[in-house]
């Protein structure tokens, strides 16, 4: 729903064309932090930093192999860097976390009117809280709002299962620090779940056939969603402005 939410042209492309972006070694890197921080907090045995960073290491060099894409070998290592320095802050820090009640847990929120449930997975799910964890190479100031948006939603699944309003937390890990930060308002959040997924619906509703919902919505290239998108601008080019 987050490329919904962005641009209406771009959710389309999503989810209607089934376009996706190629991979990326900062992805990967993503990918083996959170695995990392997942083995880290639900493994039984003691916490050990050299053999995460290894583990960590082999995951990171088998997503670059088996991606068709061919990568800058210094980009390559350059994340490579960035992902055992985020090991080097967060592990310390995290070694004090409590176990979570489940890592990757899938969701399947329910809601009036939509069809089809919202399926996701949530990083971390704790009694009380949902958290999700984001590598990323620059600090962040709070929760950005896609961010936002993606873990009310998580929270609202979890609110669905128990009666109980989780908080809804996200955890930036950096090479130089580890920023948590709680979101304020989860149920304002939330609604705009329900609005999000609601627009989605009618708009897919009203068009009869291709035709139709290319006409619907119109791409604006100029927003910064599609700047690092170039498969998805490629397609929605060929959907929306050449009709092919």
């Amino acid at each position: 729903m987050l490329q919904f939410r962005n641009d209406p042209a771009l959710g389309i492309v999503y989810l209607v064309l089934g376009i996706r972006e190629a991979g990326s070694p900062a992805m990967h890197r993503g990918t083996a932090v959170d695995e990392a921080i997942g083995s880290l907090l639900t493994q039984s045995t003691e916490p050990d930093l050299n053999q995460l960073k290894r583990t960590a290491t082999n995951k990171y060099r088998a997503l670059i192999e088996s991606d068709p894409e061919h990568f800058n070998g210094r980009y390559v290592e350059q994340e490579l860097r960035v992902l055992l320095r985020c090991l080097d802050v967060c592990f310390p820090l995290m070694c004090s976390w409590e176990q979570p009640s489940a890592y990757q847990k899938e969701i399947y929120l329910q809601i009036d009117g939509i069809e089809v449930p919202i399926r996701g997975f949530i990083d971390l799910l704790y009694p009380s809280e949902v958290r999700e964890l984001k590598s990323t190479v620059k600090p962040k100031r709070e929760i950005t709002e896609d961010h936002a948006f993606q873990v009310s939603t998580y929270a609202m699944a979890i609110q669905q299962e128990t009666g109980e309003w989780p908080e809804a937390c996200v955890d930036y890990i950096t090479p130089d620090s580890l920023q948590s930060y709680a979101l304020d308002n989860v149920e304002a959040q939330a609604r705009e779940v329900v609005d999000t997924a609601s627009k989605i619906r009618t708009l897919l509703a009203a068009a009869k056939d291709e035709s139709a919902l290319r006409k619907s919505v119109q791409p604006d290239f100029s927003r910064w969603i599609w700047k690092y998108r170039p498969q998805s601008k490629r397609a929605a080019m060929e959907f929306f402005i050449r009709g092919v």
